[in-house]
């Protein structure tokens, strides 16, 4: 018996299922999520966690108001957890590991720096996407898709590739993203949901995120710094900030791209992208974090300026070894 039948297996098994992803939510981790629930709810009770409030730009997929976002809320007599999207339990929240204890795991996700936690681990770095992983697994339970499953996968691959845009967009990611409309997907509909679908302080966010970029004297780094101050004036939530950092992926000659986005007085998300010369993933690994080769992040505490100094150095380090 494969992974795949190992994993489908267990989930049939199961009456009663937490399914959970990462603080600081996106598509990816939140269609994910949603899929596993449609594909499998009927017939067992499936309860669904993320501590944090869903963007807005999410709000639309189906079943999204049925997410938690406290543990307190989460039953206990839960028999397995599948976590989604995720390195590491930690990153859904600080007291989860506690709830998962005398508990079944099982571990899907895609990023290189995943500690196979789970005791199955579907854990493929090479796929675009959770969501592409999970379709594999759906795809193999021997029950059809319906068409809100087939809403949010698309949703979770579509955000997770940039639109198909990003080199982690295969020949088999396009063929799914082409299944999946044909089982009830609409691309035009989820990418005006997702893309078309912003408040007036979103735009506010963006000028003034703009207003502080640079560029290095290389031209090949490029960052912007999000603060506190800046949310406030602005009026947007931290959710708003999603994809900003992709417009310094626009300039000509850049290999990297950093936003640096305030989380507290003395703490910040620092955010890579990489035009894929540049291995991020292994960036952030050194700060703390994780990631993907092109996309990846880490948690830094300090001065913002001792903060920039110490990424700068790190990232031009690699930089002139191109």
């Amino acid at each position: 018996m494969n992974l795949i039948q190992k994993i489908n297996r267990e989930i049939v098994k199961a009456k009663k299922i937490l399914i959970a992803s990462h603080q600081n939510p996106e598509g990816d981790a939140i269609g994910s999520t949603l899929a596993l629930y449609h594909h499998f709810s009927s017939g067992r009770k499936i309860q669904m966690l993320n501590l944090d409030k869903l963007p807005y730009f999410l709000e639309f997929l189906p079943g999204s108001e049925k997410i938690f976002h406290s543990l307190e809320h989460i039953r206990p007599d839960f028999e397995l957890a599948i976590i989604v999207d995720c390195t590491d339990p930690t990153r859904v929240g600080a007291n989860f590991w506690e709830l998962l204890k005398g508990k079944k795991v099982i571990n899907i996700d895609h990023h290189e720096s995943n500690r196979f936690f789970g005791e199955l681990n579907f854990v493929q770095p090479e796929i675009s996407s959770t969501g592409e992983i999970i379709f594999t697994l759906l795809k193999n339970s021997g029950k059809k898709l319906s068409a809100r499953t087939a809403t949010c996968l698309y949703t979770a691959i579509m955000m997770d590739t940039g639109s198909f845009r990003y080199s982690n967009t295969s020949k088999n990611t396009l063929a799914i993203a082409s299944e999946l409309v044909a089982l009830g997907a609409k691309p035009g509909e989820i990418s005006k949901q997702v893309y078309e679908n912003h408040p007036p302080a979103w735009l506010k966010l963006i000028s003034m995120a703009l207003s502080t970029h640079q560029i290095s004297a290389s031209g090949k780094r490029a960052e912007m710094t999000l603060t506190s101050a800046m949310f406030r004036k602005s009026g947007a939530g931290k959710e708003m900030s999603e994809g900003l950092i992709n417009y310094l992926m626009m300039l000509r000659g850049v290999e990297v791209g950093i936003l640096y986005r305030q989380i507290s007085k003395n703490k910040y998300k620092v955010s890579f992208r990489s035009s894929g010369k540049v291995n991020v993933a292994k960036l952030s690994e050194a700060l703390g974090g994780g990631g993907h080769k092109q996309a990846a992040g880490a948690t830094m505490e300090g001065n913002l300026k001792d903060i920039q100094a110490r990424v700068r150095i790190l990232v031009d380090d690699v930089i002139k070894k191109l």
